[in-house]
């Protein structure tokens, strides 16, 4: 082992230990509150610093829950919800998607009808992943589809994959697959989490079309706001052979050859899960199961979408790990954490307004990101914010909501995977994209409480 791992390793161990030792008696419910944060401080540790694969990690921190802070059925409750099946499912269909093609046909279209200029582009680009998020409830499966439409639209300008102009149109695909996430419910699967934690909290559940008429308009907003950064990013440098663009987006297209009966087949899957979910207070069942359960067709016979070969490639890694972050906040809930924190949290803001909490629960997300993942995140955070809310009086989705814009603010690749797998094209450079994105990052700060509070006042979600 390298000293640095040995390094790693020490600091795993020795926050924690000093966490468990060191935490003064509180006055809560549970006395097993120093296990939980000892626990979880390593695992986040463990996460950070990459010291074992974030499965191990998360099996391990499952399973110390179960053994020695909750009860079993406590500890792997997450696995008794909708949200990792309804990702198993996605993440089939994401891969029958990217085998068909059909998410990239979608998106040559939008960019061919939005016309030829790098400007209207970038905007067909982005309107393709709002189709796409509507359709594929996984960031990452979009970013696949979009960073290789990029990389084939530098290969066939002949961008210097180096250059700013090569880095801007990699963030377009980036931004059309993630910038979209928070139009709808499944648009990405931290939303999914964060609404099962907030059920999980409160349990108050949130309607697919609720969702959309609270968060949608502001997303909106900020997708148009991503598509400027592209141009931030692009600088003084300009295609060359712009005047190609409609001709390579067509030859592109071309290529692709006539729509086949697996395209039309996985549209169909797709459409019918949509329409579960848009649908659920007409036929009274889960939507996300109806979607989960609607997936599996693709094994049918007759559909022959996926098979054996589909399934192997399912990254069950995620599942475990996805899981393990759900199960923070379900121990947590068991032990009274969030109800601790919440009352310490709400004498601060007694009196402060609910901007100033939204405002919080924003940058809380944005440090939140330097520290562990997202998901890691939703799991820990969830909750407790879900209690602020209800002690301020407020919506317990106001706050999560806010997180979840805090928690889409990133500079660097290591904090999540989308931008990791973003990095690995190798034709985004960071000293060329950090300053946009820090420029979004400290814009947002100013407009959730300038414009996404008003709106909410305005539609009376936020009193």
């Amino acid at each position: 082992m390298s000293r640095a791992n040995c390094m790693k390793w020490v600091l795993s161990l020795a926050l924690p230990a000093a966490v468990y030792f060191g935490m003064p008696e509180l006055k809560v419910a549970s006395a097993k509150i120093p296990l939980f944060f000892a626990f979880t401080l390593w695992a986040v540790i463990a996460w950070a610093a990459e010291i074992l694969p974030s499965a191990v990690v998360a099996a391990i921190l499952t399973f110390c829950y179960a053994l020695f802070v909750a009860k079993p059925e406590v500890a792997f409750s997450s696995w008794t919800t909708f949200l990792p099946w309804m990702c198993f499912a996605a993440l089939i269909i994401a891969e029958v998607l990217n085998r068909t093609g059909l998410g990239k046909r979608i998106a040559l279209h939008c960019m061919l009808l939005m016309g030829s200029s790098f400007r209207n582009t970038m905007i067909g680009l982005m309107l393709a992943g709002v189709a796409l998020t509507l359709l594929v409830p996984s960031g990452l499966a979009r970013a696949v589809i979009f960073v290789a439409i990029a990389q084939g639209l530098i290969q066939a300008l002949n961008v210097d994959s180096r250059s700013r102009m090569s880095s801007a149109i990699i963030m377009g695909g980036y931004f059309a697959a993630i910038a979209p996430g928070l139009f709808c419910i499944t648009g990405t699967e931290m939303n999914l989490l964060a609404l099962q934690v907030v059920s999980d909290t409160t349990g108050k559940a949130v309607p697919y079309l609720d969702f959309i008429i609270q968060m949608a308009p502001f997303s909106v907003f900020y997708m148009a706001f991503s598509v400027l950064l592209i141009f931030v990013i692009r600088g003084k440098e300009r295609l060359s052979d712009e005047r190609r663009l409609k001709e390579v987006l067509e030859e592109r297209l071309r290529e692709m050859g006539p729509v086949s009966r697996d395209e039309i087949k996985i549209f169909i899957v797709l459409v019918s899960g949509f329409l579960g979910f848009v649908l659920e207070t007409k036929h009274h069942l889960p939507g996300a199961f109806v979607f989960a359960l609607i997936g599996m067709a693709c094994f049918l016979p007759g559909v022959n979408l996926a098979g054996e070969k589909e399934l192997r490639k399912v990254n069950l890694a995620f599942l475990i790990f996805l899981c393990a972050c759900m199960s923070i906040g379900a121990v947590a809930q068991e032990c009274n954490i969030p109800k601790w924190i919440a009352g310490h949290m709400s004498a601060f803001f007694e009196g402060r307004g609910a901007v100033a909490a939204i405002s919080f629960s924003y940058v809380l997300g944005v440090l939140a990101n330097f520290l562990m993942t997202p998901m890691a995140a939703v799991g820990a955070l969830g909750s407790p914010l879900s209690q602020l809310a209800l002690s301020l009086g407020l919506d317990p989705y106001t706050l999560v909501y806010s997180l979840l814009y805090g928690l889409d603010q990133l500079l660097f690749p290591y904090e999540i995977g989308y931008m990791l797998y973003t990095f690995m094209s190798g034709d985004v450079t960071l000293k060329h994209i950090i300053g946009a994105l820090a420029v979004r990052m400290i814009a947002m700060a100013l407009f959730i409480p300038l414009l996404l509070v008003p709106y909410w006042k305005w539609i009376g979600f936020l009193q």
